[in-house]
């Protein structure tokens, strides 16, 4: 039976002076959720390796599409192909878009002749706010020309794998394009020091020191031991760095208007902290057969909000008039056997 949930969320503020995750949450499907590895050393030692996990069981989180799928191949990973996303916006002062990649195990032959770069395909960014970030490892091609002049596939000479803190002169670009905070950088591939599989490697520096990269979305939870639940508990960032932890995160989706049907009753809390997260409030809520599944439409957050579900009559009414003696007023509510859903704005 499902168990009655009493449970709210408001407006969550997008922290000042943080940046965007360089995935978005339209990118990973329900049941995956990204992985953080932990640098911790030089230059890198705030930075980040992202990979994808999938869920198969709270306590089997696979990297590939499929079980018993060929490593080697890189279309079976499941970060393969991600998009990467700016954190910041900024300049482009360096980049590679079209050196090859390695099969997961092993090292490319040209990578191994330092003919090119260790980030492989990369973008190198001078931010707004004077820090320089790097987002390296991507897919041939998939970094758009219109941002990267370099469509060489290797280096002139042999001078590969330098990089931070210093750019090769061979990526360096002048009068670099600019492009804004969330703005498409790439796909996520396996170039350059990329051996053990396909993942994005981000981080960010300035004046020769690492810097702490703090998000002002996205929420986390611990994945100590390989184990997690879809539903959390979720933490949120709200302008905190990703924990120096074995974590996953759910990154925030681009605000919009969405509409998800069927959302099983259990899920529902964690998705809808997922969606407030991200900026958005449920305005209209409905469900069926007693709160086993909710229908939602989202829309961008605006003004204060409060939404409850799985309510019984009581509680409702009890909620109701809290909230008309507050200045709020109902703008959605919905009964489906002894559970009500809705939401109150002002």
């Amino acid at each position: 039976m499902f168990k009655t949930m009493l449970l709210a969320a408001a407006l969550i503020p997008a922290a000042a002076s943080a940046y965007t995750l360089p995935l978005h949450a339209d990118d990973v499907s329900g049941n995956e959720r990204a992985m953080t590895f932990v640098h911790n050393a030089g230059i890198q030692a705030e930075g980040k390796d992202i990979g994808v996990r999938r869920r198969a069981s709270d306590s089997n989180w696979p990297w590939l599409k499929t079980d018993g799928a060929d490593a080697k191949t890189l279309n079976n990973w499941i970060v393969y192909g991600k998009k990467v996303h700016a954190m910041g916006a900024g300049t482009i002062v360096g980049c590679w878009r079209n050196a090859p990649e390695n099969v997961p195990g092993s090292y490319n032959a040209d990578y191994e002749a330092k003919k090119f770069a260790g980030g492989g395909n990369h973008i190198w960014i001078l931010q707004d706010d004077g820090v320089t970030a790097l987002y390296a490892h991507m897919q041939p091609g998939s970094i758009p020309a219109a941002i990267c002049p370099h469509n060489a596939k290797l280096f002139t000479g042999t001078n590969g794998h330098g990089g931070s803190p210093d750019i090769e002169d061979e990526v360096k670009v002048t009068n670099g394009a600019h492009v804004s905070e969330g703005q498409f950088l790439g796909l996520v591939g396996n170039s350059g020091a990329s051996k053990g599989g396909p993942h994005l490697h981000v981080h960010m520096e300035k004046g020769g020191k690492p810097v702490v990269m703090k998000f002002s979305r996205g929420l986390t939870t611990s994945f100590t031991g390989g184990k997690a639940s879809l539903n959390g508990p979720w933490a949120a960032l709200t302008g905190k760095a990703l924990p120096n932890a074995d974590i996953l995160f759910w990154p925030p989706r681009p605000v919009g208007t969405y509409t998800f049907n069927g959302t099983p009753g259990a899920d529902y809390q964690a998705f809808f902290d997922h969606m407030s997260d991200s900026g958005m409030l449920p305005d209209i809520v409905t469900c069926k057969n007693n709160g086993a599944t909710y229908n939602a439409n989202w829309i961008p957050a605006k003004g204060e909000w409060r939404s409850h579900h799985g309510m019984n009559a009581a509680t409702a009414a009890a909620k109701q008039a809290l909230y008309t003696g507050q200045g709020f007023k109902r703008t959605s509510s919905y009964t489906c056997g002894s559970v009500t859903v809705a939401v109150w704005r002002k």
